[in-house]
């Protein structure tokens, strides 16, 4: 009970950061809106309008990023300016965290659900059954969640956990071949596609729909899961080590 009173209060928190919501919410709506005038309904490859293809692409891209919210506050509350007084309430330090990780999910979810009932009524992308995309969405912010926990915890200075971070989701987006073609190689191939979390979560979406296969849709949403439990692990290793 304590752990859903204090995920309330955080996501209080979550809501009073302008900043984070007009990068994650309104800059990815320009960029989609830019794009979908300029290539319109054209139909792309297997049945995929591109539109659908950048959007779906974009939305879980930026996903990744709502992980930077986690960053900021496990390091002041927990690693800097805030550490003495948060360690001085009587909670426990994993009850506290697993709330700022759990608010910073669902805010993250939320955040994505407004872009993509944004893409649907203006632009008409097609994302499938809405329960299931949610469902994709909250795993891949756990997914970006624990990465981020990773990262701050596994270095001593936070402007390279930061940078770190901007890499590897840019890194991600490169690597679907949104931004431009990947080389046709086996490796590239892979990492376009099940190596690839933003690629899985776009599989996973895809393949719910009518004309596509579901039982990708499963084998994706299943390796970005078992991708969570593992980054999930190494954070909890890398907070007894840092936080207990």
């Amino acid at each position: 009970m304590l752990l859903f009173r204090m995920t309330y209060f955080a996501l209080l928190r979550l809501i009073r950061e302008p900043v984070g919501q007009l990068m994650l919410v309104v800059l990815p709506l320009v960029i989609i809106s830019v794009i979908g005038y300029v290539i319109g309904a054209y139909q792309g490859m297997e049945g995929v309008p591109p539109l659908d293809r950048t959007a779906v692409l974009t939305i879980i891209g930026v996903q990744f990023f709502g992980g930077t919210y986690l960053m900021s506050y496990l390091n002041d509350d927990l690693l800097q300016t805030r550490k003495w007084r948060i360690y001085s309430l009587p909670i426990h330090v994993t009850t506290y965290s697993s709330s700022l990780i759990l608010s910073c999910s669902l805010f993250s979810t939320l955040q994505g659900l407004v872009l993509v009932l944004f893409t649907t009524w203006v632009f008409g992308v097609e994302w499938g059954p809405l329960a299931w995309v949610l469902l994709v969405l909250f795993i891949f912010s756990l997914f970006s969640q624990f990465v981020h926990v990773a990262l701050t915890l596994s270095t001593s200075n936070f402007k390279l956990a930061e940078r770190l971070s901007e890499v590897i989701g840019l890194g991600f987006m490169v690597l679907t071949g949104l931004i431009f073609p990947m080389p046709n190689t086996s490796f590239f191939d892979f990492m376009s596609s099940y190596g690839n979390p933003v690629s899985l979560g776009e599989m996973a979406i895809f393949g719910m729909l009518d004309h596509h296969s579901k039982q990708e849709a499963f084998i994706s949403m299943g390796i970005l899961l078992a991708a969570a439990l593992c980054f999930m692990l190494i954070s909890a290793w890398l907070g007894r080590r840092r936080l207990v």
